[in-house]
């Protein structure tokens, strides 16, 4: 029980502390990847680094938008509420992609596998914005339900591709 009341004590800290793992994770191999070399992992490791880059900045979205929001109109909250979620998707199919990548040439009909990332980022979009936000009786009840949904239908299979590509 003491852990939890540290953690709940120190949200702000921990979630900072946590988008900086991902942008570290992120420049580190970015400024790597710069680097020529032969491996197909070193070929992919911008779709890595892309990710790192993403999900720091939709984390970094729990302590920087309740602050704006002692400065900036309603809306606006609710539209940076919605890009925090789409960066969230968009991570995640960073990441799915980077797993493909690291599997590619991949043969005969599983070539086509590349665009599954982008197609599962595009019908999670439109769910997203259309049947999801319009059912939604409240904003964070959306935001609630998108983020689950990117998390199992983005996030998941890109740990486990990118787990397996490993």
């Amino acid at each position: 029980m003491a852990i939890h009341h540290f953690f709940v004590a120190n949200r702000d800290i921990v979630l900072f502390v946590y988008g900086q793992v991902f942008f570290v994770l992120g420049m580190a191999i970015a400024l790597q990847s710069w680097r020529h070399s032969r491996l197909v992992l070193a070929r992919s490791l911008p779709w890595l680094a892309a990710f790192g880059f993403a999900h720091a900045l939709h984390e970094w979205g729990y302590i920087f938008i309740p602050i704006q929001q002692g400065y900036v109109a309603p809306p606006l909250i609710g539209m940076l509420i919605g890009a925090q979620i789409v960066l969230l998707a968009l991570s995640f199919a960073l990441l799915f992609q980077f797993g493909i990548e690291i599997l590619r040439p991949l043969p005969g009909r599983w070539r086509y596998l590349r665009y599954l990332p982008t197609c599962l980022l595009l019908l999670w979009l439109w769910w997203a914005f259309f049947p999801a936000l319009i059912t939604a009786p409240s904003m964070p009840e959306w935001q609630v339900k998108t983020s689950i949904a990117a998390r199992y239908a983005l996030g998941l299979p890109g740990a486990l591709v990118a787990a397996y590509g490993f």
